[in-house]
């Protein structure tokens, strides 16, 4: 008998090559066995692009092999036309055997029904394997599913001196602005790798003059998103150079002038009307996942507006004596850790 458990482990490694990549759709991994051998094997790349079971099939050379075949993959198969066809209907048709699940499909065009088509087609379906895992592997989709209303997926990123500090009106000089150490910095540049956008209000742009850039981790950088209600900042900083589009969300108008998108918004409201506009413009153009990397009022009016978000918290070992208060939250911890020195606090909120 094979050890399905070991193959779907390696499935779960495959899925998370592309972290960050594909949310709003879950990560999935795919291999496909015969003999006893791996012959092939894919993961899903790019939201919009080929799924697993697609790019895992499609890696077997010798396509004659795929007949009698093994799929193991983590998710239920997709059994509908969205922006890729159907995989149940390449599944069928490659010949394959058997069909090992890892979890079935939350999202209700699929739930079930992917498993069902492949059975009624006289193919053998061997699930759960490993399901605990798999839900793991895509808590955040199956979260996003189980919302009434979507979401954009939310992170918060600050840090903090030690007297809880997190920023100066001005610096003394450029080396000053740096709170977190070196490895704390590589964590925050792989959350800016596994997202859509990267936002930030006025003062941090003209303080900071940031790059928002993932120059510390592999991957691409995250879209600058600027809260900006009377347009103070300059095009001339740092961020806007780069060539990625820009979206600046502002109080004056609506407008694209080349890579800048400017978003008008009703800034007269709560803090919780405010950011519920903002994340229903950022999923009309397609943006899922935002890191929050603002100032003190850009975060703590975030968390004034009870959105669910994750929260990474770092907690410095400098001393400031004056400054930017940094935010407060009110519950406690979900988990933490040292990279370092800093202590690194996470709240799911």
């Amino acid at each position: 008998m094979e050890n399905y458990e070991m193959y779907m482990h390696r499935c779960i490694r495959l899925a998370l090559e592309a972290k960050g990549k594909v949310f709003p759709n879950p990560m999935v991994g795919a291999i496909v066995i015969k003999d006893g051998k791996i012959i092939g094997e894919g993961y899903h790349h790019k939201f919009g692009e080929a799924h697993a079971e697609v790019n895992a099939i499609k890696a077997v050379k010798d396509k004659s092999k795929l007949i009698g075949s093994t799929l193991i993959v983590t998710l239920e198969p997709c059994c509908h036309k969205g922006k890729t066809p159907p995989c149940t209907d390449l599944i069928i048709k490659s010949g394959i055997k058997t069909v090992v699940v890892g979890t079935l499909d939350i999202n209700p065009l699929v739930g079930g029904k992917g498993i069902n088509v492949l059975k009624d087609n006289g193919i053998e379906v061997i699930f759960p394997v490993l399901d605990n895992e798999c839900l793991k592997l895509n808590y955040q989709y199956f979260q996003y599913h189980k919302l009434k209303k979507k979401m954009v997926r939310f992170k918060i990123k600050w840090a903090e001196s030690l007297d809880g500090f997190m920023g100066k009106d001005k610096y003394n000089n450029p080396e000053e602005r740096f709170l977190s150490n070196k490895i704390a910095n590589r964590l925050v540049h792989k959350l800016r790798s596994e997202s859509d956008g990267i936002l930030i209000g006025t003062n941090t742009a003209l303080i900071d003059n940031p790059h928002l850039d993932t120059r510390y981790w592999s991957g691409n950088s995250p879209k600058p998103i600027l809260i900006d209600k009377t347009l103070k900042v300059p095009t001339s900083l740092n961020f806007f150079n780069q060539k990625r589009e820009v979206i600046i969300f502002n109080g004056l108008k609506d407008e694209t002038i080349e890579n800048i998108k400017y978003i008008k918004i009703d800034f007269g409201k709560s803090d919780k009307h405010i950011w519920d506009e903002i994340n229903n413009k950022l999923l009309e153009i397609n943006i899922n996942t935002v890191l929050i990397e603002g100032g003190s009022h850009t975060i703590q009016s975030f968390i004034n507006s009870g959105l669910p978000c994750k929260l990474y918290h770092i907690i410095t070992k400098k001393i400031w004596h004056n400054g930017i208060k940094a935010p407060r939250i009110k519950s406690d911890a979900n988990e933490h850790f040292y990279l370092g020195d800093n202590l690194i606090k996470i709240y799911v909120m």
